[in-house]
């Protein structure tokens, strides 16, 4: 079924609002950060030698800061880094394009699922101006481009159904895989969703069992090397330093509460107060803290690189609008409506696993449920025949949007200036004047600023696989260098040089 022209109008619109507000200061606003800067240069390390700052040839997983990123979005910046050159923009240019991407996916979704162009497009206008989607499609975050793959493996499964082709089921298998190599949250969320993806259509994949056999075959050797390297332990280095056990916390209150008994061993404590049972409850508090009105309307994430100020991942006018859509989606007898509900459940999981929760970072995929709803909501008031509503959910969204705007664009880095210090400036001087310092160092104001100084200065790869050296791990799994060359980075007291603040 082909658009009207009017609706095409209407979308063409929509995806040009998205691509302006994600493209719009894109290499310079917010200022680079050093996870960005790790997998640019480590890009352009393996298109100069083959192989990343430690020296690894073409890994799965990128050593970075002992944090061990997944590698899909490196390769993703590769081939703008080899022809652009090393800059922002090469970095943050794949996740603004699949978060423009991802609007209209909404919007085929809607079509597909649903036979709904018109709430696929009211679905694609949310999207397009949320805050919790624009955030980090702005920047070279993985999560972002993970969220990407999950929807777009979504939407070809549903196209399988409709068409009864293996290529959608091998893109819906492939696209999900993708995800689990793109981003560690994604790792529990894929396989999970697929599991219901599969329960809810069990029915059909029997019928169709035999001709899966292939394409499923395909994806579990292509997710092979994935395994190894969880195996081998890189993978799960990151887990080991934000997973949930990391928090010591409900380990020291079993004892705690333990210690009040006149025998702390004997089987009633043990059984009330112990580490599984506290670590559990902390699961499910984390679990959900994703759905608190504080951390969807108010105030948003913990971390300030994550959040804006005075705000919280969602706009206000949407506290009513998603209330409104969740009453009509459990009213609604469409059959399809379990995918939302999947998708909600399934969506904070990996987050509340973590020491950190909630986080808007790693619940990202919560977005596509929760702007359904809005969706919804909105298309349940346009139902109801009430013209003047229009009128004030486009006044609402107006005033949220320039909310929106002055909170990121006048008062997000001057209230946040530790989350996104700018290192051009230093850079720049280093590019001007450091050739006439035997040694410098850079103070630790800066996130890992040796990344930082080998991404701006371009500092040659083969050079610094030699020189190399992590830190220790810290208590969160996450290690640094403190020299190389002629630079030392972080406590500069003593030193006998250029000290740069």
């Amino acid at each position: 079924m082909s658009l009207s022209k009017s609706r095409k109008i209407i979308l063409g619109a929509i995806l040009l609002l998205a691509a302006a507000l994600r493209l719009y200061h894109l290499g310079a606003y917010p200022p680079l950060n050093a996870d960005e800067a790790a997998i640019g240069y480590n890009s352009w390390s393996l298109v100069q030698t083959g192989r990343d700052e430690h020296g690894e040839s073409w890994p799965l997983h990128f050593k970075s800061f002992g944090d061990y990123k997944p590698g899909a979005y490196f390769y993703m910046v590769l081939p703008l880094v080899k022809f652009w050159g090393l800059s922002e923009w090469a970095v943050r240019l794949p996740s603004a394009l699949m978060g423009i991407a991802t609007v209209y996916l909404v919007f085929s979704l809607a079509k597909l699922v649903w036979q709904d162009e018109r709430l696929g497009l009211i679905w694609a206008a949310v999207l397009s101006i949320s805050p919790w989607h624009l955030h980090f499609s702005r920047g070279g975050w993985e999560s972002n481009s993970a969220l990407f793959f999950i929807t777009l493996g979504t939407y070809c499964f549903f196209k399988f159904k409709s068409s009864k082709s293996t290529f959608h089921f091998s893109l819906f298998t492939f696209n999900f895989a993708l995800a689990m190599y793109t981003y560690h949250s994604a790792r529990l969320i894929t396989p999970v969703l697929v599991l219901g993806l599969g329960f809810f259509n069990r029915e059909f994949l029997l019928k169709e069992k035999k001709r899966l056999i292939k394409p499923l075959f395909l994806v579990v050797l292509f997710l092979i090397p994935l395994a190894f390297s969880f195996l081998r332990g890189g993978a799960s280095a990151r887990f080991s330093g934000v997973g949930l056990m990391a928090d010591s916390g409900p380990l020291w209150r079993a004892n705690e509460l333990r210690g009040q008994y006149a025998n702390p061993d004997a089987w009633l404590p043990t059984l009330l107060h112990n580490r599984y049972l506290l670590y559990s409850i902390s699961f499910f508090q984390k679990y959900f803290s994703h759905f608190n009105g504080e951390f969807l309307f108010i105030s948003g994430d913990l971390v300030p690189r994550s959040k804006l100020p005075d705000m919280g991942v969602m706009h206000f006018v949407e506290v009513g609008l998603l209330v409104v859509g969740i009453y009509c989606w459990l009213r609604s007898k469409k059959k399809e409506k379990y995918l939302i509900g999947l998708w909600l459940l399934v969506a904070p999981l990996a987050s509340a696993m973590t020491f950190q929760a909630p986080s808007a970072l790693r619940s990202l995929s919560l977005v596509i449920p929760l702007t359904f709803f809005v969706a919804f909501g909105i298309q349940g008031i346009l139902n109801s025949k009430i013209h003047s509503s229009v009128f004030v959910i486009l006044i609402c969204y107006l005033w949220c949007f320039c909310y929106w705007q002055n909170q990121y664009f006048v008062h997000y880095l001057k209230r946040y200036p530790s989350a996104w210090p700018n290192f051009k400036p230093v850079a720049k001087w280093l590019k001007e004047e450091g050739d006439q310092h035997d040694k410098i160092c850079i103070m630790g104001q800066f996130d890992q600023p040796y990344i930082l100084t080998l991404f701006y200065l371009q500092y040659p790869p083969e050079k610094i696989q030699k020189e190399i050296e992590l830190t220790p791990p810290d208590e969160f799994g996450f290690s640094t260098v403190k020299q190389f060359g002629k630079y030392t980075f972080g406590d500069c007291e003593g030193f006998n040089g250029k000290i740069l603040y």
